[in-house]
C-alpha cells in the first residue's frame, strides 16, 4: 500500500504541475489517432499501427512527466525515430496483443488470465522504447520477471481510483446531488485518464529502479540469491 500512495503522491504532483499540458498533448494524441483511422480506414493494419505506435508514444510522454521533465507533443513520436525502433515497437506491441487474445480465448477463465497477463506485461512498451538491447519478443518476459510482485499492487493502483469514484458518485446521488455527480463524471473523463497514465509511469521507474529479483537465465525462473543452482532446472547459476 505504501508503494501504491507514494506513486499516487508522485503522479498528481506532476498533474497539478502540468494538466494543460498533458490534457493538450492527450487530445492531441486522441485527434491523431481519428485522423488515421480515416484516413487509412481502407487499410485496417496500417491504421492499427499507427494507432499502436501513437499509444505507445502517449506512454512516453506520461514517462517523461513522472521523471519531471518537461513534457512536449513531438514526444508523441518518441518510437518514430528511425525504421528500426518503429519495428521494434510494433511487432514487440504486437507479439502481446496476440499472446493476452490467445489467453483470453481459454473456456471460463480466458478473461481473468488475460487480465493477469496484461498487468505481467504492462512495462513492455517501455523496454520496447527504453531498452533497446532487448529483442522485441523478449519484453514480454523481461517485464513478467520484473513484475513479479507487483502485479496485485498495478492492479490494486488502478482499481482504487476507480472504486473512489464510484463511490463518490454513489453517495451523491443518495443525496440527489446530480450536478456533482455529474461534474465526478466530467473530471473522471478528463483527468483520470492522464493520472492512470502518470500512475503507470512511475510503476514503471519505481520497479526498474529496485532490486531485481535473482533469475535462471535458462528458464527464467526465480532463485534465491544465495543459491548456487537453480531449483526448477538445476542450471548452475
Amino acid at each position: 500500500m505504501n508503494m501504491i500512495l507514494e506513486v499516487y503522491r508522485e503522479a498528481f504532483d506532476v498533474l497539478k504541475q502540468k494538466p494543460f499540458r498533458l490534457w493538450g498533448i492527450s487530445l492531441l494524441a486522441g485527434f491523431l489517432g481519428g485522423l488515421v483511422g480515416a484516413l487509412l480506414g481502407v487499410i485496417p493494419l496500417a491504421a492499427l499501427a499507427v494507432a499502436e505506435l501513437i499509444e505507445v508514444g502517449m506512454v512516453m510522454v506520461y514517462l517523461h512527466g513522472f521523471r519531471g521533465e518537461e513534457v512536449k507533443a513531438v514526444q508523441l513520436f518518441d518510437c518514430c525515430h528511425d525504421w528500426k525502433t518503429v519495428g521494434r515497437v510494433l511487432a514487440g506491441m504486437g507479439w502481446m496483443t496476440l499472446w493476452i487474445f490467445l489467453w483470453a480465448l481459454i473456456p471460463i477463465v480466458g478473461i481473468v488470465f488475460a487480465v493477469i497477463k496484461t498487468y505481467s506485461w504492462r512495462l513492455t512498451p517501455y523496454i520496447l522504447v527504453q531498452e533497446p538491447d532487448v529483442a522485441p519478443t523478449e519484453a514480454i518476459k523481461v517485464s513478467a520477471q520484473r513484475t513479479m510482485g507487483y502485479k496485485g499492487k498495478m492492479f490494486g493502483a488502478d482499481m482504487l481510483v476507480l472504486a473512489c469514484l464510484i463511490v463518490l458518485m454513489v453517495i451523491f446521488a443518495a443525496l440527489r446531488l446530480g450536478f456533482l455527480v455529474a461534474l465526478v463524471y466530467i473530471l473522471a473523463l478528463l483527468v483520470l485518464p492522464l493520472f492512470l497514465g502518470l500512475v503507470q509511469a512511475g510503476f514503471y521507474e519505481k520497479i526498474s529502479n529496485a532490486p531485481q529479483p535473482k533469475t535462471c537465465a535458462k528458464c527464467g525462473g526465480p532463485v534465491a540469491a544465495d543459491a548456487s543452482f537453480c531449483p526448477n532446472c538445476g542450471t548452475p547459476v
